[in-house]
């Protein structure tokens, strides 16, 4: 830093410096006062670069989540919003985790934030799945030269010790539990949506985002699902919830009887008003956009009396492929019903057969020893 002072014509002091190839100048009326302000706008200069080239997390997110708009859906950078904001807050070494420099961050710090959401009451899976996205900015950021190594690399994932939501809440219904239910839930509000998701394997938000006009050709199309905004409201959106998700699914005479039923239902709610081709076939009680909740609500009170263990509605997507699956079903097509990227999938995640099924193949079973 090359440094010249003067006397200027006003009397005041002035002092200029170079800086990365800039002058700059300050003012004062003597020289410890222009020497002050030097240094106090050399430190402001230091800082801003420091701040370009190595952030402190909060700046960085804030710019990775800017330049995800648009690119991701809105229900994403909410998630990710709200997996940052538990993130930033946690303290490591005495120093809050969204004050470090992107480059400071070591293994180490990421193995101290992982136990700490472990220890703040997250599941094995959320700590998991909030690793994985702090592990995500950070590849982002060593292609944009800002580091050189993810210092979540070396990370492993947590063990699982609670069970899976696929073998609780989301499992597939026995044959019993099935029958149960139904005769049990004939008076709900939503027994129709019940029907139709069991009989079409289509997630609760794809059926709230049904239109009557993607009723077409003898073939359920979906085409879209519900989902919230980045300011956490909800809505019918323009997509699947994934590519392969925008699938057509074959009428057959159960699925017929309940869009006509449900049709008939809609007449006598909206007092005689004729639908509209876009209008949803499902919708909440109230009026509104169907949501998982008041059905989750529902189910569980419908349980609670048939003495059946809880399940989510989610279940009837399980409990449709499980039944495929026990129908013989070839596993490609039960794959392009569900919407399933690949059938390892569709397999890993709906692939439990229940105990009436196996016992009923080992007494068909005869092996000649």
């Amino acid at each position: 830093m090359a440094n010249k002072t003067k006397k200027r014509t006003d009397g005041r002091i002035q002092k200029s410096f170079t800086f990365k190839g800039h002058r700059y100048y300050v003012y004062g009326h003597d020289k410890k006062e222009v020497e002050r302000k030097a240094i106090a706008r050399l430190q402001e200069l230091e800082k801003g670069i420091l701040d370009h080239d190595n952030p402190v997390m909060d700046s960085y997110y804030s710019k990775w989540a800017s330049n995800r708009n648009g690119v991701v859906k809105e229900a994403t950078l909410r998630t990710q919003e709200h997996f940052y904001n538990t993130i930033k807050l946690i303290n490591i070494n005495g120093l809050r985790f969204g004050e470090y420099r992107l480059a400071d961050v070591k293994a180490d710090d990421i193995r101290e934030l992982q136990k700490n959401l472990l220890n703040g009451g997250n599941s094995e899976q959320t700590v998991n799945d909030k690793i994985a996205f702090i592990s995500h900015m950070f590849h982002d950021a060593v292609k944009e030269r800002y580091i050189d190594y993810n210092p979540c690399s070396p990370i492993k994932p947590l063990k699982r010790t609670a069970p899976q939501a696929r073998d609780t809440i989301h499992r597939a219904l026995t044959l019993e539990e099935q029958s149960a239910f139904f005769n049990a839930a004939e008076k709900s509000n939503y027994y129709n949506v019940y029907r139709f998701a069991i009989l079409t394997g289509m997630r609760i938000g794809e059926i709230g985002a049904l239109y009557i006009s993607d009723i077409s050709n003898n073939m359920i199309h979906v085409n879209r699902t519900i989902t919230r905004t980045q300011s956490g409201s909800y809505i019918i959106g323009d997509d699947t919830k994934t590519w392969h998700g925008k699938r057509t699914i074959p009428l057959n005479d159960s699925i017929k009887a309940v869009i006509d039923n449900q049709k008939a239902i809609n007449k006598i709610l909206d007092n005689g008003k004729v639908a509209s081709i876009n209008d949803t076939l499902f919708k909440s009680y109230e009026r509104g956009l169907l949501m998982a909740t008041p059905l989750d609500r529902d189910i569980g009170k419908i349980c609670k009396r048939v003495g059946i263990k809880h399940f989510t509605c989610h279940a009837f997507r399980a409990t449709f492929a499980t039944r495929c699956i026990e129908a013989n079903i070839p596993v490609r097509t039960i794959q392009e019903l569900l919407g399933h990227a690949d059938y390892s999938l569709t397999m890993n995640l709906y692939g439990h057969v229940s105990d009436d099924t196996k016992e009923h193949a080992m007494n068909e079973l005869h092996i000649a020893i």
